[in-house]
């Protein structure tokens, strides 16, 4: 492309090379628009001296004084901005080496983000980067674009939520949306919640302070010596336990095919070990099942601590998103003028205050218009980091077609774990490539001219 074009034809153009940015709720991601993977992935935190510089990359785990490692991320949405620049602005700068003028700029955004938000991260992105033009893309849509299934819906269970969305025609139904935090944070919660409450003479060091151990079968006492640190904050050593955490979620957790109750019984081969830093070596087993299980039963498996308990309030996953257009008007029929404006009912057995994994996916689906309702059951995407604990698909694909006898329920579930946690960008990477998605990008000049209101709700949909 010659040099002399203007930044409008470098982006209107069908050779042209996107960036794309997936906000993730627990890692972000970087690359090309067109690549099968993304460049960078990094988790959405930071850490932080006392000199108030942001800090990346190895920095998280490096112990230092007054060191803190904060989130930038929550429930899919940046809560913090400066850090959120700094990072970004280090992986476009010394990972990537963008262009800027030449590079339009793709970013997912989840389907609950609110007008003042989205409002934010487009006025941010154009006043701190000289991109010539951005779109924002809702994660589902671009997951339907990965599975190639237009019309489906969209199972997210990531580290801070777990999210129902339908997709018709790429467009996501708002107001059948649904989320919970019931997701991989509450895993992680309820394994630091089982260790402080039945294995209470386990050592807590994180793998930073260990110098030397040996291997103790608990309940022996660990055998292990530190090293010499600085003083480090609660920040630094709480984001470290949460690793600890996530190893025990990744490596022992096991979906049961049905749910636990008070007189289920494990098997001698559902035993296993797990060595913590410190040398300590427990044993779980039905533990690990029952923890598992918290995703689809959330209400039969409380926490015994009680700041736990407060923090997961019951939730039924119900969304007051308020939409400025229709979702969807069905085609196939006519209806008459008294039928309109009668939802298709929701069967309940009662008001439900707590749904686990597949009454949300039920009820998303009872929720939907019945024109919609049997191509949408067909194409039920999994997908998500903590949707990798292992028999997670079978369970869920048992549970639903009891619930939902009349449907054809479908479930697709890719079946690599670096592409299903990933799954998000590459589905925007092929949204960005597509020769028609030209006509999608929008200039500040454009912005400014149309005004935040319409392109929100004509472009950004």
């Amino acid at each position: 492309m010659s040099s002399t074009n203007t930044a409008a034809a470098v982006y209107g153009g069908d050779e042209i090379n996107a960036i794309v940015l997936d906000i993730g709720l627990y890692s972000t991601r970087i690359g090309y628009a067109g690549d099968d993977f993304p460049k960078v992935i990094v988790l959405s935190y930071h850490a932080k001296d006392a000199d108030g510089k942001y800090l990346f990359d190895g920095s998280l785990d490096f112990p230092k004084e007054n060191r803190e490692v904060l989130p930038i991320v929550k429930d899919g949405m940046v809560k913090d901005w400066p850090a959120a620049i700094a990072q970004w602005r280090h992986y476009f700068d010394t990972v990537l080496a963008l262009d800027y003028a030449e590079q339009p700029l793709l970013v997912t955004e989840p389907v609950w983000a609110p007008q003042e938000y989205r409002q934010k991260l487009v006025e941010t992105i154009f006043a701190e980067f000289d991109f010539p033009a951005l779109y924002l893309a809702k994660t589902p849509t671009c997951i339907s674009f990965q599975q190639g299934r237009l019309s489906c819906l969209v199972v997210d269970i990531g580290h801070d939520c777990a999210s129902v969305v339908p997709v018709v025609d790429g467009m996501c139904l708002l107001k059948n949306s649904m989320r919970t935090h019931y997701a991989g944070q509450f895993l992680n919660d309820h394994i630091e919640d089982l260790l402080l409450e039945k294995f209470d003479m386990l050592e807590s060091a994180a793998k930073y302070a260990v110098k030397t151990k040996e291997a103790t079968k608990y309940p022996e006492m660990a055998k292990w010596t530190t090293r010499t640190l600085p003083a480090l904050t609660a920040l630094f050593k709480e984001y470290q336990h949460q690793k600890t955490y996530t190893e025990f979620k990744e490596l022992l957790l096991e979906t049961p095919d049905k749910k636990i109750t008070k007189t289920t019984t494990y098997l001698e081969d559902d035993i296993r070990t797990i060595e913590f830093p410190a040398g300590q070596i427990i044993e779980v087993s039905l533990e690990r099942f029952a923890i598992a299980d918290a995703l689809f039963e959330p209400g039969l498996h409380p926490f015994h601590l009680e700041n736990f308990a407060k923090k997961y309030p019951p939730n039924n996953g119900e969304l007051a998103i308020s939409s400025p257009y229709d979702d969807y008007r069905p085609m196939k029929r006519a209806r008459k003028a008294e039928a309109e404006a009668t939802p298709t009912p929701v069967p309940e057995n009662g008001v439900q205050t707590i749904r686990g994994l597949s009454q949300m996916i039920t009820h998303a689906l009872a929720s939907v218009d019945i024109d919609l309702r049997t191509s949408i059951a067909h194409n039920v995407i999994v997908t998500g980091g903590t949707s990798l604990i292992p028999q997670l698909t079978e369970r869920l694909n048992t549970e639903l077609l009891s619930a939902n006898p009349g449907l054809k329920v479908r479930l697709h579930a890719l079946g690599n774990a670096n592409e299903r946690t990933n799954q998000t960008w590459i589905g925007a990477s092929v949204l960005a490539s597509l020769g028609a998605f030209h006509q999608m990008w929008v200039s500040p000049a454009e912005y400014e001219e149309a005004g935040p209101e319409r392109i929100f709700t004509q472009r950004f949909r």
